[in-house]
Parts: C-alpha cells; sequence; structure tokens
C-alpha cells in the first residue's frame, strides 16, 4: 500500500473547511474514497471462506482493536456503503463536559447493560432476541423502503436512511426509532418465551435451542431480503457494535453467572456461524483476554478444543493527508524547510486522521457574517494541542498520572514493554485503551501483542508539554530518568540495551533545555495560523551541543577540528553556526537505509530522530542536521547528521562512528559522539575529541579530496553524571536513577531484599547465575583472576591501569604500549636506546581501530589493530635480587609472541633475541603509535620497552610494529651480524 496514495489509504483530498466546526458537519464534508472499508471487507470474507472449507471457525465475528482517533468508526461506517451493514454504538454515557463521537444507541445499550442478577442462559436467550427482532425490523424496513434495490445502492440508501439528522451529541431520528421498536419487540418476545419454561428466569439448553432456531430463521429471511441472488460464498451482510468494551467487564460469579456479555454474545453468534452474515466489534480497549482471547481461555468449549477465533484486525490507515500537504505546499510555492514544517497545519497532516480532522474543525468554528463581514465565532472547538493533551493524558485524571508520564516519556524516546511479563502486557494494555499507544500486530496465538507510539508530531509536542510540568515544573530532567527507573524497576520494559535507552534520553532531554534557543516563530506565514508548537520546533545545533555536555567541556567541543586535521581545519563552533535539529521524538527504524541523507531529509521534515535496528552496523541513533537557515528548503545537500553510539560497559574499548552510512558526501561535515555510560570512576578529560593522522601519500597530495574524516568532528563522553552532562542535575535522586537505568540485566534487581546481606547470600546459594568468585571459593581456590589472563581479561586489566595512572581512555588504540621484549640476558654496560615516534605529533591520539560490537571499524584514517595479537602469551620471570646481585643479569616479566615462545621452549636458540649490530632503521609503519595525551606511564622502563614484531607478521599489525626495534651495540665475541628475518 502506497503510504502517499489516498486512493489506496481510504480518505479523500480536502480543502479547506467550510464546515461549522461540528464533528458531523465535517465528516459529511470528507468524501472516504479508496480501499480501507475494502481491506476490513476482503479480510472478513477471507476467514469465511477458509472457515467454512475448513469447518473450523467458532463464529463470524471479528474485533477491530486501536488507538483513538485511528478511523475505527469511520472504517465500519465506510463498510456500510459497500455492503449491507446495521450499525450499532454502545458507547457508555460520557462524564460531563467530554464529548465522544459517533453518538450512542441509547435505548439499545441499556438493553445490554440490564444484566444484574441474570444467569448466562438468559442473557443468552435475550441477546439471541435482540438479534432476531433486528433482523426481521431491517427486512421489513427494506421492503417497505428499498424494495427491488439490491447490493451497493441498497447499501448506501439504508446507511444514509439511518445517518439522516445525526449531529454530535445523538442519532437521528430514523435510528432512533428502529432501536426502539427493536428492543420492544426483544422483550416482548422475552416475556412471551419466558411463559414455557420450567424456570421462569433462566431457560435451559432446550429451551434456549427453541429461541435460538427462531433466530436462524430471522436471520435466513433478512438475507434473502437483501441479497436474494447471494452465491453463499462472501458476507452478504455486517452487524458493528461500536464501543463494544462495555460488554467485556467480567462479572460477579455466580452459580448461574460465568461469563461476561461478551463471551454470552460470542455463544449466541456461534448459532449463525453458516449464515452470510459477519459481526464485527470496535474498541480502543486492548485487553487480550477480555476481547481476544487465547483459545484455552475462551468460555465456549468448542473453542478451547480448537475452534478458530478470528485474530482482531488492527490495520487502519496512516498519514493519509500528508500527501495534500505537500501538493499545498509546492501549490502555494511554500518549500518544504524547517520553518514550515514546524507549523501546527502542516503537523495536523502527519499521523492518525484525528489531526488533521480537527485542525479543519479548529478553522471552521470562525465564520464570517455574510451582513456584518465580521469573524465570529459559531462553535467552541479546543485547539489541537489541548485535544492531543487530553487523549494522552485520560483528561489529565491524577489516579492515572504514572501511565500518562509513561505515554508520553515512551513518545519522546521510544520504549519496549516486556511482552514475558503479564504486570507489564497490563499496562501495555492501558497505554493503548487510554494512552494513544498504536497496535502494530496481534498474532493468531493472541498472547500478546506489538504495540509502540508511531511518529506523530502533534502527539510529541504534547507529550513534551506534559513532560515539562511535572515534578513541580522541574520537567523532563527530572521526571525522564525517574519514569524510567521507576518502570525499569518493576519489570515493565523489555530487558534490551539499557545504554540506547538512556543515551536517547540524554539527548532529548538537551534538545528540550536548548529549545528556547529556537528562532521566533514568522507570524506572517500563513501555514502558522493559531497555536504553535512551543518543543517541536529546530533547534541550533551549537546551543543542543552545550545543553547536553556540562560547561566545562563546551570548549573542547565548540573549539575541536575534524578528526584529520588537527590544528589547520575549521572548528565546529565554525562550521555549525547556522545549523540545526529538529526532533521531538524518536523513530525505529527498520533498515540501514532509512539512515541516508535522501531518507534523513524526510525526517527533518516531520521533526524525528532515528533509533536504529538491533545489530545495526556502528551506529545506535542519528540525529539529522539542517545546515543553513530554516526557511531553506530542506535536501540532501544540506542534510547532516549526528551520529551517536550508546556503550554500557564498565571498561571503554577503542570504536567509532562510521560516517559514510549516514552521508557519505566527504565534503559534508558530520558529528559523531561515542556515549561510554557504563564507567564508574572515569578520570579527565570526561569528553574529548578524536584525531588521528594518516600517511600523507603521493596520492593524497596530487589529489586533495578529502579523506573519509576530513569533515568528520568526533567525541568519546565519559560516565553518566553531571560531570559530563549538562542534562543530568547535580543531585542524588538523578544519579540512582540513571544507576538503576543503567544496570546490569541480572535477576538481583528483581530479588525485593538484595539490600539485606543474609537474604541476598541464601538467594546467592540458591545459584540463579553462576559467579567466577563463588565457583572459585566452592572449589577451595582463591577467588582472584587466571595466571594466563586471555586478551579480552588483559585488555580490561590495563583499562584499569590506565586509569590508577590517570591515562585517558579514548576511541582509538593511543594508550595501547605493550611491553614487548623477549627473556634477555643485560650485561653491565649495554644501553637500550629510547624509540623514535617516526613523525608523530606530540598531543595527538590516534584513530579508532577495534572491530568490536556495532561501528568499531574506523571511518578510513584509524589504524588496526594487528592480527597476531591472540598469539600473544606471557611470560613469567622470577626477580631473583640474589641473583641480580651475584651474575649482573636480570630476569624480565615480559610478553612475547606465541610461535617464538614455543621455540624457545624447545630450545630453538635462533628465535631468542639477544645483542645485535643490526644498524637502525626507521619505522615504516603507516600508522604510528600515539603518543601520552595529557597523561603518563606510571613508570619509565615501561614507557622505553621497544615493541617487537613476529618474523612472519612482516606488513602485518601495524600497531605493534609502529615502535620498531633500533640497532643496539653489541657486546661479546664475534663481528656485529644482523638479525636473520625468518
Amino acid at each position: 500500500m502506497n503510504p502517499n496514495n489516498n486512493e489506496e489509504q481510504g480518505v479523500a483530498t480536502l480543502s479547506p473547511s467550510n464546515s461549522n466546526g461540528t464533528i458531523a458537519s465535517t465528516y459529511a464534508e470528507i468524501d472516504f474514497r479508496g480501499e480501507a472499508a475494502q481491506c476490513l471487507m476482503r479480510t472478513t470474507n477471507y476467514y469465511a471462506k477458509a472457515g467454512a472449507s475448513a469447518n473450523n471457525l467458532y463464529n463470524k465475528s471479528i474485533s477491530i482493536i486501536q488507538s483513538s482517533g485511528t478511523g475505527k468508526s469511520r472504517t465500519a461506517e465506510q463498510l456500510g456503503e459497500i455492503v449491507m451493514t446495521i450499525p450499532a454504538n454502545l458507547r457508555e454515557e460520557p462524564g460531563k463536559g467530554v464529548k465522544a463521537y459517533p453518538p450512542p444507541d441509547v435505548v439499545l445499550r441499556e438493553y445490554f447493560e440490564d444484566d444484574y442478577g441474570k444467569s448466562d442462559s438468559r442473557l443468552r436467550a435475550e441477546y439471541a432476541a435482540v438479534l432476531e427482532a433486528m433482523f426481521d425490523l431491517t427486512a421489513a424496513e427494506l421492503v417497505r423502503l428499498f424494495k427491488g434495490l439490491e447490493g451497493s445502492e441498497l447499501a448506501r440508501k439504508w446507511a444514509a436512511h439511518l445517518r439522516n439528522g445525526q449531529s454530535d451529541e445523538e442519532v437521528g431520528e430514523n435510528r432512533k426509532q428502529f432501536y426502539q421498536t427493536v428492543v420492544d419487540e426483544a422483550k416482548a418476545y422475552i416475556v412471551e418465551k419466558s411463559k414455557k419454561w420450567i424456570d421462569r428466569k433462566s431457560p435451559n439448553e432446550k429451551e434456549l435451542e427453541v429461541v435460538f432456531a427462531d433466530l436462524l430463521s430471522s436471520a435466513r429471511a433478512m438475507v434473502k431480503c437483501v441479497a436474494p441472488k447471494h452465491s453463499g460464498e462472501d458476507n452478504a451482510c455486517y452487524v458493528y457494535f461500536d464501543e463494544a468494551h462495555n460488554l467485556t467487564k467480567q462479572p460477579k460469579t455466580t452459580k448461574t453467572r460465568l461469563w461476561s456479555q461478551y463471551h454470552n454474545l460470542g455463544k449466541v453468534l456461534a448459532e449463525l456461524c453458516n449464515q452470510p452474515i459477519f459481526f464485527i466489534f470496535l474498541s480502543t480497549n486492548s485487553h487480550l483476554q477480555k476481547f481476544a482471547p487465547v483459545a484455552r481461555n475462551c468460555p465456549s468449549a468448542r473453542a478451547s478444543s480448537g475452534r478458530f477465533l478470528v485474530p482482531p484486525f488492527t490495520e487502519l490507515p496512516f498519514d493519509i493527508f500528508l500527501s495534500d500537504m505537500y501538493e499545498e505546499l509546492e501549490a502555494t510555492g511554500n518549500p518544504r524547510s524547517l520553518a514550515n514544517a514546524c507549523t501546527t497545519k502542516v503537523m495536523s497532516s502527519m499521523g492518525r486522521a484525528l489531526w488533521s480532522t480537527h485542525y479543519w474543525r479548529w478553522e471552521g468554528q470562525w465564520k464570517k457574517s455574510e451582513t456584518a463581514g465580521q469573524v465570529k465565532k459559531v462553535v467552541n472547538v479546543d485547539d489541537i494541542f489541548k485535544l492531543a493533551n487530553d487523549k494522552l493524558t485520560l483528561l489529565g485524571t491524577k489516579e492515572h498520572i504514572s501511565d500518562s508520564e509513561l505515554a508520553s516519556l515512551g513518545i519522546r524516546v521510544g520504549i519496549t514493554f516486556n511482552s514475558m511479563s503479564p504486570a507489564a502486557r497490563e499496562v501495555e494494555s492501558r497505554q493503548v485503551e487510554s494512552h494513544m499507544r498504536i497496535v502494530y500486530s496481534i498474532p493468531e496465538h493472541r498472547e500478546y501483542m506489538r504495540t509502540g507510539h508511531s511518529t506523530e508530531p502533534i502527539l510529541a509536542e504534547a507529550a513534551a508539554r506534559f513532560l515539562h510540568q511535572t515534578d513541580m515544573s522541574t520537567g523532563i530532567i527530572s521526571s525522564g530518568p525517574r519514569i524510567l527507573a521507576q518502570n525499569i524497576q518493576q519489570g515493565f520494559l523489555a530487558k534490551g540495551e539499557r545504554g540506547e535507552l538512556c543515551g536517547r534520553l540524554l539527548v532529548t532531554i538537551a534538545h528540550d533545555l536548548a529549545v528556547g534557543k529556537c528562532p521566533e516563530i514568522n507570524t506572517d506565514n500563513p501555514l502558522a495560523v493559531g497555536p504553535q508548537p512551543k518543543f517541536h520546533r529546530p533547534v541550533p545545533v551549537l546551543d543542543f551541543l552545550r545543553a547536553l555536555f556540562a560547561k566545562k567541556h563546551h570548549n573542547t567541543v565548540l573549539k575541536a577540528t575534524p578528526v584529520t586535521r588537527h590544528g589547520d581545519g575549521p572548528t565546529l563552533e565554525t562550521t555549525f553556526k547556522e545549523a540545526f535539529v529538529c526532533f521531538s521524538h524518536f523513530a525505529l527504524a527498520d533498515d540501514s537505509e532509512v539512515l541516508e541523507a535522501d531518507c534523513l531529509q524526510t525526517c527533518l521534515f516531520r521533526g524525528l530522530a532515528i533509533q536504529c535496528k538491533d545489530n545495526q552496523y556502528s551506529v545506535d541513533a542519528v540525529i539529522p542536521i539542517h545546515m543553513g537557515p530554516i526557511t531553506n528548503p530542506i535536501t540532501t545537500e544540506t542534510t547532516s547528521a549526528i551520529g551517536l553510539q550508546f556503550k554500557n560497559r564498565v571498561a571503554p574499548e577503542p570504536c567509532s562512528v562510521n560516517r559514510s552510512i549516514t552521508i557519505p558526501d566527504l565534503e559534508q561535515p558530520v558529528i559523531s559522539i561515542v556515549f561510554e555510560l557504563g564507567e564508574k570512576s572515569p578520570k579527565d578529560p570526561l569528553v574529548e575529541a578524536h584525531h588521528t593522522f594518516p600517511p600523507i601519500t603521493r596520492n593524497k597530495l596530487s589529489n586533495p579530496r578529502p579523506g573519509p574524516d576530513d569533515n568528520h568532528y568526533s567525541f568519546v563522553a565519559h560516565g553518566c553524571t553531571h560531570e559530563t552532562y549538562n542534562a543530568i542535575p547535580d543531585r542524588e535522586e538523578a544519579r540512582s536513577h540513571y544507576r538503576m537505568i543503567l544496570a546490569a540485566d541480572k535477576l538481583k534487581y528483581e530479588f525485593p531484599r538484595a539490600n539485606n546481606p543474609m537474604s541476598f547470600a541464601l538467594y546467592r546459594a540458591a545459584k540463579p547465575t553462576l559467579s567466577a568468585a563463588e565457583v572459585r571459593k566452592e572449589w577451595g581456590q582463591q577467588p582472584k583472576g587466571p595466571k594466563n589472563p586471555s586478551i579480552d581479561q588483559l585488555g580490561r586489566s590495563r583499562a584499569s591501569k590506565q586509569r590508577k595512572s590517570d591515562q585517558p581512555s579514548v576511541p582509538g588504540p593511543s594508550t595501547l604500549q605493550r611491553r614487548i621484549s623477549t627473556r634477555r640476558q643485560t650485561q653491565a654496560g649495554t644501553q637500550e636506546e629510547e624509540p623514535e615516534w617516526n613523525g608523530q605529533k606530540s598531543g595527538a591520539s590516534s584513530g579508532p581501530s577495534l572491530p568490536i560490537a556495532k561501528g568499531v571499524t574506523p571511518s578510513g584514517s584509524g589504524a588496526n589493530m594487528p592480527n597476531n595479537q591472540s598469539g600473544l602469551v606471557r611470560s613469567r620471570a622470577s626477580h631473583d635480587l640474589a641473583k641480580l646481585a651475584t651474575s649482573g643479569r636480570m630476569e624480565v616479566c615480559i610478553l612475547v609472541p606465541a610461535k617464538r615462545y614455543r621455540r624457545m621452549m624447545s630450545g630453538d636458540n635462533s628465535s631468542l633475541v639477544g645483542p645485535s649490530t643490526e644498524p637502525k632503521r626507521q619505522s615504516t609503519s603507516s600508522v604510528p603509535p600515539a603518543p601520552v595525551t595529557g597523561h603518563q606511564y606510571s613508570s619509565q622502563a615501561e614507557k622505553s620497552e621497544p615493541e617487537d614484531e613476529e618474523p612472519d607478521q612482516k606488513g602485518k599489525g601495524t600497531q605493534t610494529r609502529g615502535l620498531r626495534r633500533k640497532s643496539r651495540s653489541s657486546v661479546g665475541k664475534g663481528p656485529s651480524k644482523k638479525k636473520p628475518r625468518h
């Protein structure tokens, strides 16, 4: 289905509203065209045919379950224009001052509500009676009013007859009289039949069979009247119950009453399973165990024993007015710019149809007096942001405040519920029912559903306004981490990557803090009529970065130069002086291509940032950037991006963001930020600009085209406190919330007495997981690390040493200085020369290179880690001071390549590295090792130890060979010899 094709989506193009502001007049003005209702009809026909051929359908009914404002009622109403349909609305009486549309059929609703003290069999008889009366009266009315008409023409005439005179508050007189007659006939039928029942209050099975037989006879008679030539394959007639969730309320259980009205009605509909009549139930209520129970929980023995229950219908149109808005902008000469995109009129064209129709109602409430020529208000319509707030927060009721907070934050940063938890599924259902969350799918097994918040700027603006007033108006900076921490602690949210969730929250907070720096709205813009957004606005990139990072890091960020142009490149502050981000919410990417510039321009227009799909290479989120004034058109040439990578690990490792994924145009400047959120006690600098210096080649000199990182501004931020981020307040409460958000997914955090040492010890004794310390203790070992740590463990231990010696953790291998010599005997007078750095500038760090997790390979400028790293093993020697005093020899703790170590142990002296007269030679490594930047090694001896190379690694492992051997003076007998190459 083409999202830009209204004829496929199901709603017509609209001209400016001429209605008087009422819902009914606005609906009458809109022609519903296309195939939205056709999809529902074909779906129900498919299940009817499949059920008939397999003879396994429980009943011919389907539930349309979806959030408010998505067009459920309008779709069912349009179905009545195609096929003969009997509409019914069971909406309960709205509260004072609350408006709801379409209006209810009051007399029919009261008939269904009258169930107190009645048995299940009595309710089934009454429901059969009301359906029988409905079919009988429909057939009689069709003969009286539309004799001779068939098919869609009959359907349209019948729908118009029932709709005639309908207003926002009540149905028309024809429909009101229709249901009054139906209810009167049903009541009279029950009174008459009950006289023959053994128990006048409750029929037995045989007595119910008589009632069902009468129902079946009436259904057949109506079908003959509606479609005398019907083939029996497709559905000839539909009956739909709007706001049907009122039927699902579970009653107080008694000896004679076990099931809800909905389940008892379903038993009645099962008697009509062989008739071409399909029943539709419409609701925002997504409690699956009430409306779409799994087969084993269905009260019907036939359903629980394998009869097929039709899965709910959730597919309703979205963005149906957006293409009209694009056409209007083009026709009026207004560009697709941020200035135009961030206006209420344009925003209302995106998302569910409710926003556009309400905006037109708001426009239509003002009319010119034909006599006085003055504008006057003819009906009171709230502005669209108040409507969105009321829908999102359930009218702001205090008892639903926690659900409203979760919904609002979910819209902004994107959350996923834990589908394995019944409590989480309950919360998720309430989010759909009362807080505008969209149902994407409900599987046939109906064990759970897939939901989320789609990209709707109006709803995102309402969510931002609501969050701004939370926590005594301190806003999202306080309430955001609190809401996430509380819901994580209760187990409601999925155990996904918490670092990514935390990172999205931080940048959203920064956006809202910087929103005050937005350019003023141009009131002369014809699109900017009426109330305008406060948070769905373009924000200067520089102000966004200032709001994100603590003040002491502003110079580090704003004065930074591109990765490979240290000192001679333009600063970030200069490059992005007139650039803007515009994201009021996050949307989940389906593929990698959506991260490219031609897609990012659409994201800019919608005002969203992208949450990358699982296992996305190199990047976790992308914030689009518009380069230039906000009045300029958004194009691929003006689109840049901030690539974000979120890491929740204690020991940081080298990684980077590959700029070519989003903006492959190397002339276009981009920004990337790596968030190392898991570090517990990071050392300064907490925010670093990343630089590296690739070799200057002849090709580079002759071809001055920019390299991959010549216009790439890259940063790494360590920790998750106010010391790093301005978006985190300096309060213990905030620190506690962020610790909870970033806590590892361990069973410990669901154990209620984890803070009680005795309880926790007994909990751990049950071994819910195995820890190294506990396993070693059981064997009788000391709880310490292995003697021969793996490279992974070795890397972590070095990271720890680096922090202790104030060594910086940067997104590259500049801190990777390994001790590499071989076991050698050093005689008095031997002197080791200081290794050279092959032209490496002091104060620079080398580029990222370790291919780990997402996006660890550099954009093209960094060096790669050697392939022989895993072959290194530790050779240990004791430091025998007595031996040193007597022999002048010293055994040194070193690292040697595995192959050479095996030769040493086998007695192959050729593998030993001894004194050599090999002449000095300059390192030819393409990327020399970086010097220490801002920190010093813990010992000069460690700093001066030269690096070694395996004989068969020539030309490989540029980092391990970045520091090559220099000539050493030979001590001993015999002429000088070159070290043989292998």
